[in-house]
Parts: C-alpha cells; structure tokens; sequence
C-alpha cells in the first residue's frame, strides 16, 4: 500500500522555540512518521538553518519544507496597530496558492491547518480538493467577567471588548464557518474550545491538546531541594490578563504569614511587560526578564513548583514544562489550565472572586512549602502527567484520526526529506 501524501500548513515551525513555533514542528515531526510529509511555513529568524540542522540530526528523513516569506508590504502592515490579522491572511493566501501549485503537481491524500492555533484564522488550505483537518484550535475562552477591574480599566476594557468580539466572531465569521464545516474533523484544544463551537457552530470537535512535551526528568524528592525558602516560578508576559496581580497579592499574604512565624516563600518571575513596576514594588520577588529557552529549561530544576495563573489561555506550555521537571503547578481552575493538570500533579485555585483565588493560591503555596508528603506524591503526580502529555501519545492520537479520515491504517515509513526556498 503507498504511505499518504500530507500537506501541513504551520505558519509558525521552529525546533528551538516554544509556544507556536514549537507546536508547528513537533506535529510535523510526528507526522514524519506516517509517510511523505509536505509543510508550508514561513521565514521567521533562523528557523530555516534550525530546521534544516534538526532534520539532518534527528534523521528526519520524510520531510519537505516549503520556506514563504512574508513580502515587505505584509510585515509593514502586521506592524500596525490592528494589521496584523490583515497582513497574516494575505501570507495565508499566498501559502493556499502555493499549495494548489504542489496539489496538481503531485496530489495530496490529507491536508492539515496546524497553527496558528487561533480559530480567527483557519487560513485557506480548507478550499483545497484534499481531506481537511484543521487544529487544533484555540482562542475562544474569555477572561471571567468577574476578574476584569482586578486587572484594571484598560484590561476591563480590552478583555471585555475581547469577548464580545469573540461572541460575534465565532458566530458570524464565515471563514470560520466554512473551515469548521469543510474539515473532516475539527480538533480543539481544550474543553472551553470544544463546548464553544459546539454551542455557536453546532459542530462537534474531537478534544486534543495542541502542545506536548518531549523531555522528563525524575520526580523530586523533598530532601534535595536546595536549602533555603520555598520557591515559586511563574513565567510568561508579565501583563494583568496572565493574573500577575493575583500572583503578586497571593505573595503579599505570604509575607505576613512569614512575618508572623510561617515558612518563607520566594517567587522568581520570567518575563517582562507592563506590570514591572508592580512586580518590582512586591517584596520576596525576584524579576529575571526575559531569559534564553535554555536557561529557562534549566531554572525549572532550580525551582519548587510552578504557579500558573493566566486568567485566559488556550493551554500553556510552560505548565507541560514544568510537570515534566517534576515540579507540582499550582493553577487556575479553568480553560485549557483545568485539562492540563489535575489533583494527582497540582493544586487548583477557584476561579470565583479575585480575592478567593488570592487567598486559596497563597494557602497552596504554603501547602507545599509545609508538606513535604504532599510535595513529593504530587511531583510523582507530574511526572506521570507529563507522560501523559507527551508529544509521541499526541502523535499517535493525530495519527489515528489521519488514519480514520483516510480510511486505512497507517504504518511508519522513511523516505528522503527536502527543503525548499520559495
């Protein structure tokens, strides 16, 4: 039987970077395995060297990348305020074109949109005369009306205008619509996402998470942990909507109970954004910037547990980072957060008030820092989470739902891989 022809479209593909970039590579990756891979990416940094020394490294030898470049006009117009979607669908439909040029060359048995992971953009690659998977998908989650003025006016203004965007979007959009009802199967990344398209589109999506993680490390155990206080991380853009607020008058609670006899706890934060100011004002806090993926990588082992309190987010791969160091996450209790950990490898915080979420999120914290029972069970916990969410098990997951849109099996294969400059 021939191996499928599959054309992946992954607008953002690095093997050295995270968020997007590293969920465009690693899903060609698992899709090298099932026959000749086709992808169609863009020009970004040095990605086009990165990806051609992983290919020759790793022996990935099933695939052929297809290099497009923004043109001058599309990267002044993404530079503007509110071009970015216009000029990021004019790169689309340059890529669409170029598929059809590849489709009546050699036709393809599959097509697969694979990020940008945002459903606002499904791209064009649905109109081609092949099968269409398109996700997984995010972006339809809001932050909870509730937590909007904990962030501040502007925040309560951009995030509530963000919500009724989304409302209309996902209602209305008739790129969306067309994509969704094209595709063979729509895939959405978490729960919020599948119970959103259901109600404003009357499509039933297959849940499956758009990030995975390839490295695990051993559990921790209490006795290693370096001397000194409990040690928290939280990583990302340091902006209200990630709950940096929350985070930072969580830690002012466990000053006062440190003041008062209590363990002291310390947060390292990496990132930067418009909350500085307030980050450096907050005692026991430690504010890196911005800092290389590596010594990210590296600073999990360095750390107690991992605090993720993004008031919205599609998922977040540096939850998946941090189980696969063994380090427990204490996390908000919803959106793509709640599908990623659980009771066996965190400690959830309600998403009710700001000020419970405050309360619970600093009385988990000293949970850890005066339990190590707890501490170890839940970083065994992350471990065997982060195994769960490995990228070969989310492969293997993809290429089950490749195999049923074909109608056959699908077995691994090996041919010769390309790189292409268009």
């Amino acid at each position: 039987m021939t191996q499928p022809r599959i054309l992946l479209g992954a607008y953002a593909c690095h093997p050295d970077r995270g968020s997007e970039p590293t969920v465009g590579w690693n899903r060609a990756v698992e899709a090298s395995r099932l026959g000749d891979i086709d992808v169609i990416t863009h020009v970004e940094g040095d990605n086009v060297e990165a990806i051609a020394a992983a290919i020759d490294r790793d022996g990935l030898d099933t695939l052929r990348f297809h290099f497009l470049a923004h043109t001058p006009f599309e990267e002044a117009l993404m530079r503007l305020p509110g071009g970015y979607y216009p000029g990021y669908r004019r790169w689309q439909r340059r890529a669409y074109h170029l598929a059809e040029r590849l489709h009546a060359q050699t036709p393809f048995d599959l097509v697969h949109q694979v990020n940008m992971c945002g459903y606002r953009e499904p791209g064009d690659l649905w109109r081609l005369d092949a099968p269409f998977v398109w996700g997984p998908v995010g972006g339809t989650q809001n932050t909870p009306a509730g937590y909007l003025l904990h962030g501040g006016l502007k925040m309560a203004a951009s995030e509530g205008l963000r919500s009724v965007l989304n409302w209309i979007q996902l209602r209305a959009s008739p790129r969306v619509r067309a994509a969704a009802r094209t595709a063979r199967t729509v895939l959405t990344a978490n729960s919020t996402g599948r119970r959103d398209l259901r109600v404003a589109l009357g499509i039933e999506s297959r849940q499956l998470l758009e990030t995975g993680i390839r490295s695990i490390s051993a559990s921790r155990r209490w006795a290693d942990r370096q001397p000194g206080p409990f040690r928290l991380l939280w990583a990302g853009e340091v902006r209200s909507r990630k709950g940096i607020r929350v985070m930072l008058d969580a830690m002012a609670q466990l000053r006062a109970v440190e003041d008062a006899g209590g363990p002291a706890v310390r947060l390292t934060i990496v990132g930067e954004g418009p909350e500085m100011a307030r980050v450096r004002r907050t005692p026991g806090v430690d504010a890196l910037g911005w800092i290389p993926r590596a010594d990210l990588l590296a600073l999990y082992h360095e750390v107690d547990a991992l605090a993720f309190t993004s008031l919205r987010d599609t998922s977040g791969n540096v939850m998946l980072e941090a189980l696969a160091a063994g380090l427990p996450v204490l996390y908000l209790d919803h959106q793509g957060a709640a599908d990623v950990c659980d009771a066996s490898c965190g400690i959830s915080i309600p998403v009710s008030t700001p000020a419970e979420s405050v309360a619970a999120l600093a009385e988990a914290a000293h949970v850890l820092a005066t339990d190590p029972d707890r501490y170890e069970t839940l970083s065994r916990g992350a471990v065997a989470r982060a195994e769960a969410l490995h990228w070969a098990t989310n492969g293997a997951a993809m290429a089950s739902i490749y195999a049923e849109v074909l109608g056959r099996d699908l077995q691994p294969v090996s041919s010769s891989s390309h790189l292409v400059l268009t």
